[in-house]
């Protein structure tokens, strides 16, 4: 008996030593955290790419006419008729209103009449004229030829007092003969002359009178046509200001002339948003379902009282004038590496993100230049990186990371 206990005090000693033995090893492995295997964050990542950040917005403009003037009389007078309503198309020279034209009739007529009277004057003027100046003509014609037969008879004078045929005496008669005729000439030259410039001058005169009728008449009848107020341009009379019986004044404004064939959307920006619009830039217009193209033609540059630059553009298609509409317009806010906003993280005033590098999640510094919200342009990494988003809250620099594709 004491044999077979002996036996079993042995074999249970034997099972104690082999159920101690395997968790003393846990133990020990447990006290030795920097033998167990690291365990990694499961992360999902985008690659950082360049590419210009824009963002589209909208803003209210008002569809007005490119071309439209204020229509003022060019004579003063009594308003006869209006023969266009408010609305009305009109083409280009088509008469809107008449004035009365009874004054500007006779004005008419008398501008005739003085011309007329003109025109006579100076036609019996150069009859005088041509009258008078014949005979100063003649005579200075018969001088000269009485001069000529002077002349030759002094010279033969000479020649046969060289030869002793004649005595000086006669010589002499003939050279006073000879200088009487000169004279003679001289004098018919100088009546002829006078009267010549007389007559132009006078004649000068009496032109200048008959242009200055014609002047007179030719204003005259600009007075009469004026009587009608005439469409300067094909459009639609926006406006009439008067009516029959009422008495206008030159230069009085009479109707407002709208060219509906062009207009402009005009509206109103923030500066910084203008200076993003260069001229040219296409714009897309709503108008209930309808939609229309305009470019960006003006703009004025200075912000008025309201701190808005006012900018204009020519609208591509025929929407109805005078309605308001949707303007919608692309901005470029920035170029450089695009990344989605919520891949960012603030710590006081540093902006970092998480790049994958090494399976490691590598806390990298930015600088925002651009951000639309919904996506970010930042400075400080390059295309390709891979960088972490969403980004887990336990996240922290340097952490072992899986990625998750």
């Amino acid at each position: 008996m004491r044999g077979w206990a002996g036996l079993m005090v042995g074999v249970l000693a034997l099972a104690l030593l082999a159920g101690c033995g395997p968790r003393r090893g846990a133990q020990n492995e447990a006290n030795n955290p920097s033998e167990a295997p690291a365990s990694r964050v499961k992360v999902r990542v985008v690659e950082a790419q360049s590419g210009r950040l824009s963002i589209s917005r909208t803003t209210g403009a008002t569809l007005v006419p490119t071309r439209e003037s204020q229509v003022g009389a060019t004579a003063g007078g009594k308003v006869l008729a209006v023969l266009v309503q408010a609305g009305s198309q009109v083409a280009a020279g088509q008469v809107v209103l008449r004035l009365d034209p009874v004054n500007a009739q006779t004005t008419l007529r008398n501008a005739e009449i003085a011309l007329e009277q003109a025109r006579v004057n100076l036609a019996r003027a150069e009859r005088s004229t041509a009258g008078s100046l014949a005979p100063l003509q003649a005579s200075l014609e018969s001088a000269l030829a009485n001069l000529r037969a002077a002349e030759q008879r002094y010279q033969e004078g000479k020649q046969l007092f060289a030869a002793g045929a004649i005595a000086q005496v006669e010589l002499v008669g003939l050279e006073a003969a000879y200088n009487q005729a000169k004279a003679a000439a001289d004098n018919a030259r100088e009546n002829l002359a006078r009267a010549q410039r007389a007559s132009q001058e006078d004649l000068a005169l009496l032109r200048l009178q008959v242009r200055q009728a014609e002047n007179q008449l030719a204003q005259a009848k600009r007075a009469l046509a004026d009587t009608e107020v005439r469409a300067p341009f094909a459009g639609v009379v926006a406006e009439v200001y008067v009516n029959p019986g009422e008495f206008v004044a030159a230069g009085q404004r009479v109707f407002r002339l709208a060219d509906t064939r062009r207009l402009e959307a005009r509206f109103r920006l923030p500066p910084e948003e203008a200076a993003a619009l260069p001229l040219g830039t296409l714009l897309n217009l709503s108008y209930g379902e309808q939609t229309y193209t305009a470019r960006l033609t003006r703009s004025s540059q200075v912000p008025g009282t309201d701190r808005l630059v006012e900018l204009t553009a020519q609208v591509e298609g025929n929407p109805p004038p005078g309605v308001s509409v949707q303007v919608r317009y692309t901005l470029t806010l920035a170029e450089g590496i695009l990344l989605p906003a919520g891949a960012l993280r603030t710590e006081g005033r540093t902006t970092f993100l998480y790049v994958v590098q090494e399976e490691r999640a590598v806390r990298t510094p930015v600088r925002v230049v651009g951000d639309s919200g919904a996506q970010v342009v930042v400075e400080g990494i390059r295309a390709g990186a891979q960088v972490v988003f969403p980004v887990p809250s336990s996240l922290s620099d340097g952490d072992r990371v899986e990625v998750v594709r």
